[in-house]
């Protein structure tokens, strides 16, 4: 929430309340109302909570879930193209920085040099 809404907030109160004299329980009445205002107002408001209930999330749109994808879901095809050559395991949610050559993780690669390298091979 920003300064802007709470002060449009705190700007409609008083509105509401102008004209009248401001004693010690017309002030506490205000505050007790800006308060109920504000935290009426958070519910409707609250980006932090979750996409689907937004009624302008991309979900509701077009059907889409931002999760990850299930390993039980993707074909076999898929699964067996984004694995490692070295160590077998899956590649597929790795991020494109940290792949080697192909579809093989870089860390897998790295070792692989250093452990050519300690053999006295390189490849350069």
């Amino acid at each position: 929430m920003d300064e802007h809404f709470v002060q449009g907030v705190v700007g409609g109160v008083l509105n509401r309340h102008k004209g009248r004299t401001l004693d010690k329980n017309r002030i506490q009445t205000l505050m007790v109302e800006i308060a109920a205002n504000i935290d009426v107002a958070n519910h409707y408001t609250n980006v932090k909570g979750l996409a689907k209930d937004n009624p302008l999330s991309i979900e509701m749109w077009k059907g889409y879930t931002p999760n990850k994808v299930e390993e039980q879901e993707l074909s076999k095809e898929y699964l067996d193209y984004w694995t490692c050559d070295h160590c077998g395991k899956n590649t597929h949610e790795i991020d494109y920085d940290y792949l080697g050559n192909g579809t093989n993780h870089l860390q897998c690669e790295l070792k692989l040099e250093l452990e050519g390298e300690q053999d006295g091979v390189s490849k350069k």
